[in-house]
């Protein structure tokens, strides 16, 4: 029987408002608590980045939009390059900056500082070390541009970093040190105004006790034992309100549903039907067959997205909870000076893991798409990895491990994305060196047989356990999962897998590997016309 279109409400259409409503409403309350709590921190804390935010106010020179003066803890005092006075947040900072002291304020943004490290003499006496030194470089240890060498009551005994003093003040050493006399940190930073004026930044911030930060913190907190509860009770209600609403939507549905397992006959007014559901109602019986078929197929790529996203957020929050944690040990000043060094190498070491992370989630999400650029080329396949090896030549011996390469002299032609095919080896050559020992030997060689090219990258490590070779290919198969450190970010082999599947070809674990080898890799790709 011919089916009579009516105009009939949309579900989808309902879900929406009923759906943005009720977000607006829940982000709006959080937003707002949100904004209470940061308030209340800001009130009390204000560094030289959050000043900074700032920086066209201050180029500028409209200093009213800088809320600055109802912080107890932070005050900044400008210089214009004759030394006067442009402008002071609080008079507190005019009576104790000046601007003879700048030359004794290390500059941050710059990356000129000074260091000042205490020592004893061979006679007992204390002498104090103070190095001008040059952070601004991707180099882990400093340039050190200047020094001398002070006694305890700051005579300069060498050293040419202050060439015309015999003698620094108390004060003067104190800011060398970066510290005022009210235990504050003090920094500098040089800029143009919007007329091309050069002016010249002293920030001063004062010290919390723990105490005093403790209750700072507590006081903004204190909010969410509001929040919390309200917004909860909110989506309860939202949830509450929401679901009988689609309820009331969809009972014909539910009925028809039930009648289909009765075997009876549709009985439903289309009219009751929301229009999204009404061709579902005609067609349902013909779907339960099918979603037989589909259920176990369904459930598969159910687990294996759950167990992507809980992988993915336990890999972020490895390193992301040392950052933090490392960042808020050295904001609260509770981490030893000649610790601060290793701390913060570790944060960085931490946040290119998160970075690496990242970038091969975006990689292998990218990939996923069927319009993912390729830049195919007909190339010499033996030269190209003969070049790539040659140039990781170095790095492979550093670390300790050694190269057998066994290649063909004839050239063998094949169409590759030099960068793709690139990450592939990269990945591979890295699963080796970061998952065994040193001493172990990396194996390359190629063959060509009938319209296949063969290339085998291997070695004699540790090997992989049978139970995981057939896992290996998956994202997030690493550390306690697959060989022994738990390195890297778990998507190198994904990748690796999905960039030569891109290629028309197959790459496989080896299993058991051929002696000597105890992990063997093949990739199998088309040779070129």
């Amino acid at each position: 029987m011919k089916r009579i279109k009516t105009r009939k409400k949309s579900l989808i259409v309902l879900c929406v408002l009923y759906f943005t409503f009720y977000t607006l409403l829940v982000l709006l309350l959080y937003t707002g608590f949100h904004y209470m709590v940061n308030l209340r921190i800001s009130e009390a804390f204000f560094t030289l980045d959050d000043l900074l935010t700032y920086e066209d106010a201050l180029v500028q020179e409209n200093y009213a939009q800088i809320p600055i003066k109802n912080v107890q803890t932070s005050a900044f005092i400008i210089f214009d390059e004759k030394g006067k006075t442009v402008y002071a947040s609080n008079q507190t900072i005019g009576e104790k900056v000046f601007y003879q002291d700048m030359n004794l304020i290390g500059d941050y943004y710059a990356g000129r500082l000074f260091d000042v490290f205490e020592e004893k003499a061979p006679d007992g006496t204390c002498q104090y070390m103070v190095y001008l030194s040059d952070y601004w470089n991707d180099d882990i240890v400093p340039e050190v541009k200047d020094y001398c060498v002070l006694d305890d009551e700051y005579y300069i005994l060498e050293g040419t970093l202050f060439p015309e003093r015999a003698q620094l003040t108390e004060r003067e050493f104190d800011l060398l040190c970066g510290i005022s006399k009210n235990n504050g940190t003090l920094e500098k930073y040089t800029y143009e105004n919007a007329d091309g004026d050069e002016r010249t930044l002293a920030f001063l911030s004062f010290n919390l006790s723990e105490a005093k930060y403790g209750e700072v913190i507590q006081s903004a907190n204190s909010l969410w034992m509001i929040g919390i509860p309200t917004i909860v009770l909110a989506l309860v209600v939202f949830a509450f309100l929401f679901s009988r609403r689609i309820k009331r939507c969809i009972a014909p549905l539910n009925q028809t549903i039930l009648s289909y397992e009765k075997g009876g006959e549709n009985q439903i007014d289309p009219h009751l039907v929301p229009s999204e559901f009404y061709d579902m109602v005609c067609n349902f019986k013909d779907l339960v067959s099918q979603l037989e078929s589909t259920q176990k197929e369904k459930e598969s790529l159910y687990e294996e997205k759950q167990r992507l996203i809980v992988d993915i957020s336990h890999d972020l929050k490895t390193p992301l909870t040392v950052i933090q944690g490392y960042a808020e040990a050295l904001l609260q000043q509770r981490v030893p000076e000649e610790k601060k060094e290793r701390y913060m190498q570790t944060m960085v070491l931490k946040a290119r893991l998160a970075t690496d992370l990242v970038n091969d989630l975006f990689l292998f999400a990218q990939m996923e798409h069927p319009d993912f650029p390729m830049h195919q080329e007909t190339v010499d396949f033996v030269e190209f990895v003969k070049g790539f090896f040659a140039e990781k030549y170095g790095e492979i011996t550093e670390e300790g491990f050694s190269l057998a390469v066994d290649l063909p002299e004839t050239v063998v032609k094949a169409r590759v994305d030099r960068r793709l095919m690139r990450r592939v080896l990269e990945n591979l050559l890295n699963n080796t060196l970061k998952h065994n020992p040193q001493g172990v030997t990396v194996f390359v060689s190629m063959h060509v047989e009938g319209e296949k090219i063969h290339l085998i990258v291997a070695d004699n490590g540790v090997g992989i356990p049978d139970e995981l070779a057939g896992n290996l290919f998956q994202p997030f198969v690493t550390g306690n999962r697959a060989r022994t450190t738990g390195k890297g970010t778990g998507l190198g082999l994904s990748i690796t897998h999905r960039i030569v599947v891109m290629h028309q070809g197959t790459i496989e674990l080896v299993n058991p590997p051929h002696k000597p080898y105890r992990t063997e890799f093949r990739i199998l790709l088309k040779k070129a016309e």
